[in-house]
């Protein structure tokens, strides 16, 4: 009978079960990607107090030993890829990384506009504002309630999960992860934040999922009443309008707002800003400053300053495109070129969302503009228009910065590079295809065995030709004969049928003669 120190069996049962409750209900609320995870090893902080560290996207299933260790606080953390292979996804979050952060203040606000987010504290000390959804639902459609939801607050551009709407499994294509929140259960600074803004245990975790996950996801919009001259423009100057003009921003917030007006009332606009100055802006700004915006506007036909401040923290941009007086009616623009992600195979492989398609890319199609054009009319039947080379490789830079800084970088499993696919087919072709009865087969296209020395012959063109059969053209011939050489083949000369032919040898594959292990199996986590 084995001896029990320091508590009773009925006791640990009970803790085990408990344990395993809590971790239950944590892994389906945040399930995601089966086929890989993230982790990240916290190994200092920046200039900005962000916690820094490694992140890594693992090829594996998270099992539930990772899902126990991510609540024991056990490092490194746990990170969930939110896209699933199908392209849905039943959570995704807005990660408000601003430092410091009002986390009493943000949580307030998100109640006061009826945004059903449960909100956490980031491991740096941001906001990860989550939302979820009892089924699944298609992953672009979570994106544009978040873009939605983060316009709202004033948080637009902010990283969304999921990063991507759509991933390519079958080429290598994971998406991003999202650190978990609760790494270390209850005792933890990644906490749920409460509707008073106070810190939260797994079980207020629990309870808010329950109170805020949704149906199905509803567009966040304030209500407006049905003569609103808005209700065509752009949902920043809406949400302003409804919120108010922050301090220092309020030039800016009534050029935009003049910009709307000239196009809603050509007529008259200028009359209208004065009545927008009373009606929006408290205190309202004086006559003399919109006097000096009148006369800049009067001038020419501005763009809205989606870049600028204050209206680039509500920026919408796909709902502002729908808009009669939204940035659609400004003419063609160039299309949404967002998360980039590389793909470390031989040769790399790049991810870019294209619109909101994935698009893969090879990098003289990244690089040259006019292949990235082609491949847009192939792939997405749309032509973007050309922009200037400073501007395009200024564009690229961009998404090149944002790739190393969100570490969007996967490095490939070996059957996934040209070496890796090149040795499958190898051994494919010298192993499995109909082998010749004796070497003159050879001239069949066929391979040859030599038993007793345990090596295989066969022709380039024979081995060529498999190649082209299964779609391989990513090496040339006389690369082909150098990964030959790699593997410890060599060309040679046998007589066949009299005539002398040129042949390459090389050693046998090593067959699996012994039995597979069976996988352990473990009926909960190992304390």
């Amino acid at each position: 009978m084995a001896l029990i120190v320091g508590a009773s069996a009925p006791a640990l049962t009970k803790k085990r079960e408990r344990r395993m409750d809590l971790r239950t209900k944590f892994k389906k609320i945040f399930t995601g990607l089966d086929s890989a995870y993230g982790t990240y090893k916290i190994n200092g902080t920046n200039e900005s107090n962000k916690q820094m560290g490694k992140a890594a996207v693992i090829r594996q299933p998270p099992t539930d030993i990772l899902w126990q260790k991510h609540l024991d606080g056990v490092e490194p953390s746990l990170g969930i890829i939110p896209i699933r292979a199908d392209n849905t996804c039943t959570w995704g979050a807005i990660d408000v990384d601003q430092y410091p952060l009002d986390l009493t203040s943000f949580i307030t606000k998100v109640r006061q506009l009826a945004l059903p987010l449960v909100v956490f504290r980031s491991k740096s000390g941001g906001a990860h504002a989550y939302a979820f959804t009892k089924a699944p639902v298609p992953a672009g459609e979570m994106q544009d309630y978040l873009n939605a939801c983060a316009a709202l607050l004033g948080q637009a551009g902010r990283e969304i999960f999921p990063k991507q709407r759509e991933i390519l499994i079958s080429r290598g294509d994971t998406g991003n992860f999202l650190n978990l929140p609760h790494h270390g259960g209850n005792k933890t600074l990644r906490y749920v934040i409460k509707d008073d803004g106070s810190a939260g245990t797994l079980q207020d975790l629990f309870d808010l999922y329950d109170k805020y996950v949704q149906e199905k996801l509803e567009p966040p919009k304030k209500k407006k009443a049905e003569n609103d001259p808005l209700r065509d423009g752009p949902p920043c100057l809406q949400a302003l309008c409804s919120q108010g003009f922050p301090e220092g921003t309020r030039n800016n917030g009534m050029f935009s707002l003049g910009i709307f007006l000239r196009k809603a009332f050509p007529e008259g606009w200028s009359d209208k800003l004065l009545e927008y100055n009373m009606k929006y802006f408290e205190p309202p700004l004086g006559i003399q400053e919109l006097q000096v915006i009148i006369k800049q506007l009067e001038k020419k036909d501005y763009r809205y300053k989606c870049k600028d401040e204050p209206i680039k923290s509500f920026c919408n941009a796909g709902l502002c495109r729908s808009r009669k007086f939204g940035i659609g009616g400004d003419g063609p623009d160039s299309p949404q070129l967002t998360s980039l992600t590389k793909y470390n195979s031989e040769p790399p492989l790049w991810f870019l969302d294209v619109n909101g398609k994935r698009v893969e890319l090879e990098t003289e199609t990244l690089f040259n503009q006019m292949h990235f054009q082609r491949a847009c009319m192939e792939r997405l039947n749309i032509l973007p228009p050309t922009m200037k080379r400073a501007d395009w490789e200024s564009l690229i830079n961009e998404l090149l910065h944002k790739m190393v800084e969100m570490e969007q970088i996967t490095q490939a499993s070996a059957d996934t590079t040209i070496t890796g696919r090149f040795n499958e087919l190898l051994e494919e072709f010298t192993t499995h295809l109909q082998q010749g009865i004796d070497r003159d087969e050879i001239l069949l296209g066929r391979v040859w065995t030599d038993e007793e020395k345990g090596e295989v012959f066969f022709r380039m063109k024979d081995l060529e030709a498999h190649l082209k059969r299964n779609n391989f053209s990513g090496l040339s011939t006389p690369k082909i004969s150098q990964r030959l050489r790699d593997v410890g083949a060599t060309s040679t000369v046998l007589k066949l049928k009299g005539r002398s032919t040129r042949v390459w040898k090389m050693p046998v594959f090593n067959s699996q003669d012994a039995p597979f292990d069976a996988p352990k199996t473990y009926d909960d986590v190992p304390f």
